[in-house]
């Protein structure tokens, strides 16, 4: 990281959005496709059964928290 570098995103708001709704630590990244996305397959999970949703939404939560949304 070059010493002037600023991070426009904190991993731990991005990980408490996407707890409270699911994709939401994405679209706070930036990556608003990607939360949408999330979002639905998540809610979907839920939807039909209770495991598979927490399994997704862990999932989510993990990928907000990681990752570089400003690398090409």
């Amino acid at each position: 990281m070059p010493p002037n570098f600023e991070r426009k995103w904190s991993p731990g708001i991005a990980a408490l959005l996407s707890f409270i709704i699911p994709g939401a630590g994405q679209m706070y990244k930036g990556d608003i496709g990607t939360g949408i996305v999330w979002f639905f397959f998540v809610v979907l999970g839920y939807f039909f059964l209770i495991v598979p949703g927490i399994v997704l939404h862990l999932i989510c939560i993990v990928t907000a928290a990681s990752g570089d949304p400003f690398k090409g």
